[in-house]
Protein backbone atom coordinates (compact mmCIF):
# COMPACT_ATOMS: atom_id res chain seq x y z
CA UNK A 1 0.00 0.00 0.00
CA UNK A 2 1.25 3.18 -1.41
CA UNK A 3 0.82 6.22 1.14
CA UNK A 4 0.30 9.71 -0.05
CA UNK A 5 2.07 11.52 2.80
CA UNK A 6 1.48 15.83 2.33
CA UNK A 7 4.98 16.36 1.71
CA UNK A 8 4.86 13.63 -1.30
CA UNK A 9 1.49 15.52 -2.27
CA UNK A 10 3.11 18.96 -2.10
CA UNK A 11 6.09 17.99 -3.85
CA UNK A 12 4.04 16.50 -6.60
CA UNK A 13 1.52 19.23 -6.54
CA UNK A 14 4.59 21.50 -6.73
CA UNK A 15 6.25 19.86 -9.97
CA UNK A 16 2.53 19.72 -11.52
CA UNK A 17 2.44 23.71 -11.01
CA UNK A 18 5.96 24.11 -12.21
CA UNK A 19 5.36 22.30 -15.19
CA UNK A 20 2.23 23.96 -16.02
CA UNK A 21 3.78 27.13 -15.18
CA UNK A 22 6.35 26.39 -18.03
CA UNK A 23 3.82 25.44 -20.27
CA UNK A 24 1.90 28.23 -19.96
CA UNK A 25 5.01 30.71 -20.64
CA UNK A 26 5.74 29.19 -23.92
CA UNK A 27 2.39 29.15 -24.92
CA UNK A 28 2.22 32.66 -23.88
CA UNK A 29 5.74 33.91 -25.55
CA UNK A 30 3.91 31.61 -28.45
CA UNK A 31 1.03 33.87 -28.78
CA UNK A 32 2.66 37.39 -27.95
CA UNK A 33 5.72 36.34 -30.82
CA UNK A 34 2.53 35.36 -33.64
CA UNK A 35 0.54 38.69 -31.78
CA UNK A 36 3.94 41.00 -32.89
CA UNK A 37 4.63 39.50 -35.93
CA UNK A 38 0.88 40.03 -37.33
CA UNK A 39 1.46 43.78 -35.96
CA UNK A 40 4.57 44.09 -37.84
CA UNK A 41 2.60 42.80 -40.84
CA UNK A 42 0.35 44.97 -40.68
CA UNK A 43 2.37 47.54 -39.74
CA UNK A 44 4.45 47.01 -42.95
CA UNK A 45 1.42 46.67 -45.13
CA UNK A 46 -0.16 50.28 -43.87
CA UNK A 47 3.82 51.66 -44.07
CA UNK A 48 3.78 50.67 -47.98
CA UNK A 49 0.11 51.64 -48.83
CA UNK A 50 1.18 54.94 -47.23
CA UNK A 51 4.43 54.85 -48.93
CA UNK A 52 2.19 54.06 -52.11
CA UNK A 53 0.09 56.76 -51.71
CA UNK A 54 2.78 59.29 -51.27
CA UNK A 55 4.52 58.44 -54.86
CA UNK A 56 1.44 58.80 -56.37
CA UNK A 57 0.68 62.37 -55.26
CA UNK A 58 4.33 62.84 -55.81
CA UNK A 59 4.30 61.50 -59.37
CA UNK A 60 0.74 63.39 -59.93
CA UNK A 61 2.39 66.40 -58.51
CA UNK A 62 5.11 66.37 -60.94
CA UNK A 63 3.11 65.58 -63.98
CA UNK A 64 0.92 68.76 -63.40
CA UNK A 65 4.44 71.03 -62.96
CA UNK A 66 5.89 69.04 -65.95
CA UNK A 67 2.55 70.16 -67.97
CA UNK A 68 2.57 73.59 -66.72
CA UNK A 69 6.18 73.67 -67.64
CA UNK A 70 5.18 72.42 -70.96
CA UNK A 71 2.80 74.57 -71.78
CA UNK A 72 4.72 77.39 -70.95
CA UNK A 73 7.75 76.53 -73.23
CA UNK A 74 4.96 76.34 -75.83
CA UNK A 75 4.48 79.89 -75.38
CA UNK A 76 7.56 80.89 -75.23
CA UNK A 77 8.35 79.27 -78.77
CA UNK A 78 5.04 80.81 -80.11
CA UNK A 79 5.97 84.23 -78.50
CA UNK A 80 8.07 87.60 -79.75
CA UNK A 81 11.35 87.08 -77.67
CA UNK A 82 11.80 83.44 -79.26
CA UNK A 83 13.33 84.17 -82.44
CA UNK A 84 15.74 86.16 -80.33
CA UNK A 85 16.30 83.16 -78.08
CA UNK A 86 17.29 81.07 -81.15
CA UNK A 87 19.64 83.43 -83.02
CA UNK A 88 21.42 84.20 -79.25
CA UNK A 89 22.07 80.49 -79.12
CA UNK A 90 23.18 79.44 -82.34
CA UNK A 91 25.35 82.22 -81.91
CA UNK A 92 27.06 81.32 -78.65
CA UNK A 93 27.43 77.76 -79.99
CA UNK A 94 29.52 78.38 -83.15
CA UNK A 95 31.14 80.91 -81.22
CA UNK A 96 32.31 78.21 -78.71
CA UNK A 97 32.76 74.85 -81.08
CA UNK A 98 33.86 77.48 -84.53
CA UNK A 99 32.66 73.94 -86.73
CA UNK A 100 32.50 73.62 -90.04
CA UNK A 101 30.47 70.92 -91.95
CA UNK A 102 27.78 70.80 -89.77
CA UNK A 103 24.21 71.07 -89.87
CA UNK A 104 21.60 73.27 -87.98
CA UNK A 105 17.95 70.80 -87.46
CA UNK A 106 15.02 72.94 -86.24
CA UNK A 107 11.76 72.03 -85.48
CA UNK A 108 9.67 72.44 -88.97
CA UNK A 109 8.57 75.91 -87.82
CA UNK A 110 11.47 77.38 -87.26
CA UNK A 111 12.82 76.63 -90.87
CA UNK A 112 11.54 80.05 -91.20
CA UNK A 113 14.40 81.59 -89.28
CA UNK A 114 17.14 79.78 -91.55
CA UNK A 115 18.94 82.60 -93.68
CA UNK A 116 18.82 84.71 -90.23
CA UNK A 117 20.44 81.12 -88.17
CA UNK A 118 22.97 81.02 -90.78
CA UNK A 119 24.15 84.57 -90.03
CA UNK A 120 23.99 83.77 -86.83
CA UNK A 121 26.38 80.95 -86.66
CA UNK A 122 28.77 82.61 -88.89
CA UNK A 123 30.26 79.55 -90.51
CA UNK A 124 28.77 77.94 -93.34
CA UNK A 125 26.03 75.80 -92.10
CA UNK A 126 23.06 73.64 -93.62
CA UNK A 127 19.62 74.41 -91.63
CA UNK A 128 17.08 71.01 -91.91
CA UNK A 129 14.22 70.16 -90.00
CA UNK A 130 14.69 67.93 -87.33
CA UNK A 131 12.03 65.53 -86.84
CA UNK A 132 13.43 64.55 -82.64
CA UNK A 133 12.64 68.27 -82.39
CA UNK A 134 9.09 69.02 -81.52
CA UNK A 135 9.20 71.96 -78.53
CA UNK A 136 11.94 74.08 -80.20
CA UNK A 137 15.54 75.03 -79.83
CA UNK A 138 17.77 73.73 -82.35
CA UNK A 139 20.65 70.61 -82.44
CA UNK A 140 24.10 70.81 -84.55
CA UNK A 141 25.80 67.52 -85.89
CA UNK A 142 29.16 68.05 -87.28
CA UNK A 143 29.53 65.41 -90.32
CA UNK A 144 33.07 64.97 -89.91
CA UNK A 145 33.19 64.05 -86.44
CA UNK A 146 29.65 63.50 -85.05
CA UNK A 147 29.72 65.41 -82.73
CA UNK A 148 26.11 66.77 -82.10
CA UNK A 149 25.04 69.93 -79.91
CA UNK A 150 21.98 69.56 -78.71
CA UNK A 151 20.80 72.82 -77.48
CA UNK A 152 16.85 71.32 -77.80
CA UNK A 153 14.13 72.23 -75.77
CA UNK A 154 12.81 69.18 -75.77
CA UNK A 155 15.87 67.23 -74.76
CA UNK A 156 16.41 69.91 -72.14
CA UNK A 157 12.86 69.34 -70.94
CA UNK A 158 13.43 65.13 -70.80
CA UNK A 159 16.23 65.61 -69.24
CA UNK A 160 14.77 67.63 -66.51
CA UNK A 161 12.22 65.52 -66.40
CA UNK A 162 14.59 62.28 -65.53
CA UNK A 163 16.09 64.14 -63.04
CA UNK A 164 12.92 64.48 -61.15
CA UNK A 165 11.81 61.48 -61.19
Amino acid sequence: NFRWSQSNWTRSYNQLRGEAEIDAKHQLDKELAEISSKASIEASAQLEERLKKLVEKREEYVQTIFTEVKNKLVEFVNGKDYKDYLLTHVKAVSDEYQMTDCVLCVRKDDLKYADDLKKAYALPIEVEEGQQIQLGGFIIENKATNVVVDESLDSNFRSSKRLVL
